[in-house]
């Protein structure tokens, strides 16, 4: 045990008790020559030395305790330190937030305008395509054939502004056909019959700027 650790009153306890000790075997010299007396006399001196040295196992926990005590607060110290340092960690996180809280309620405010400026344009297209579907829904399919014997028949008329030369499909009985829907109006269409402009005489016929064409009606 390191006697380095025991208060100063420990120690004059110690010195006291070791002087009493030395008093009580001056004043017993004279006993020594007998064996009873010299027994007793040192069991009284081992219980009293085992008293000192519980006494001082005592003070050495209680300096323990008080080391212990002393490493709890500088823990406590520690654990108060770093919860200051993660505060001041906080703080700064949130003041390199606000700008960019800042621009991004800015992008939001875009965000929100390009959504209604996106919604006007899908709604415009919606009309169109209700109407398209609408205008759709009043297409008649047109029933034109050529009766006559052809090795091919292509299909003209102002449906398309006499764009397109349409071919006819020949069926398994020899008739030719297109597949067209038209709206409901009136249509001049021609045949072009192997490579020659052709009227069907059993259709309407009109004349057009000196043009002789068949008539359809949808």
């Amino acid at each position: 045990m390191e006697f380095e650790d025991i208060s100063g009153d420990d120690t004059l306890e110690i010195r006291d008790r070791s002087s009493e000790l030395d008093r009580r075997n001056e004043s017993n010299s004279f006993q020594k020559d007998n064996p009873d007396q010299i027994h007793s006399h040192r069991e009284r001196l081992e219980l009293e030395l085992s008293s000192v040295l519980q006494s001082l196992g005592s003070d050495a926990d209680n300096v323990s305790l008080q080391e212990d005590d002393g490493s709890s607060k500088d823990d406590l110290q520690n654990l108060s330190d770093a919860l200051e340092f993660q505060q001041n960690e906080i703080l700064t996180a949130q003041g390199k937030l606000r700008p960019i809280q800042a621009k991004l309620a800015v992008l939001e405010g875009k965000m929100a305008l390009s959504i209604i400026d996106t919604q006007k344009i899908v709604e415009q297209k919606q009309r169109r395509i209700d109407d398209a579907c609408r205008a759709l829904q009043l297409l008649r399919t047109a029933y034109i054939v050529w009766l006559n014997s052809a090795s091919e028949v292509l299909l003209a008329g102002s449906f398309d502004g006499w764009a397109t030369q349409r071919k006819m499909e020949r069926s398994r009985t020899g008739v030719f056909s297109p597949y067209l829907k038209l709206y409901p109006g009136r249509y001049e269409i021609k045949f072009i019959v192997d490579g020659k402009w052709m009227i069907d005489p059993l259709r309407p016929i009109v004349h057009n700027n000196g043009h002789e064409n068949n008539l359809i009606i949808t």
